[in-house]
């Protein structure tokens, strides 16, 4: 027991009929597109981390979300930045998917990619990039939820989106 009484997600796992896992495979039903979202962090090295929790949240302001989690995915770095590009891949960026969803040293080596308006990396051929700066942050279990405020939009030529559904990668 914590000060003050139990924590209010020790009163979630106990309500809970289903565990961890089936709750990630019922998500899993959700196609979501794929984003891989970039900053710089404070010595203004490259960031950027795979994502599927991306959604519009306003038109006026424009105002869109993301979410990362706080354990890896340079969350605290994000959460320092405030600058961020929301890259939305398509099929023949997979392999930016994968790259930027694992672990490893400097994730931009050899990866092509132009610098944004407001400084994060923009890539090339993206099916569509939004350029944007925290609007505002919430904590919500293990993840913080980014609200930005889009600064920019760059719209490419290509009509073919990534998606991820049931833990496969698919195009619209």
């Amino acid at each position: 027991m914590r000060f003050g009484g139990p924590h209010p997600q020790d009163r979630y796992h106990e309500q809970m009929s289903f565990d961890v896992r089936e709750f990630r495979n019922a998500m899993g039903c959700f196609a979501t597109g794929i984003t891989v979202v970039t900053s710089r962090s404070a010595s203004d090295e490259p960031l950027g981390v795979t994502v599927n929790s991306f959604s519009s949240v306003s038109l006026d302001p424009p105002l869109i979300l993301f979410s990362l989690a706080h354990v890896g995915g340079h969350c605290q770095e994000f959460l320092a930045s405030g600058y961020f590009a929301v890259n939305i891949l398509t099929p023949d960026q997979r392999p930016l998917s994968d790259r930027f969803s694992m672990p490893r040293d400097n994730r931009f080596e050899g990866i092509a990619h132009d610098i944004g308006e407001n400084g994060s990396p923009v890539f090339q051929d993206s099916l569509a990039v939004f350029e944007c700066e925290t609007f505002a942050v919430h904590e919500a279990g293990d993840h913080a939820v980014f609200i930005c405020r889009v600064t920019k939009v760059h719209l490419g030529e290509e009509e073919n989106a990534l998606l991820f559904h049931r833990g496969q990668y698919h195009k619209l």
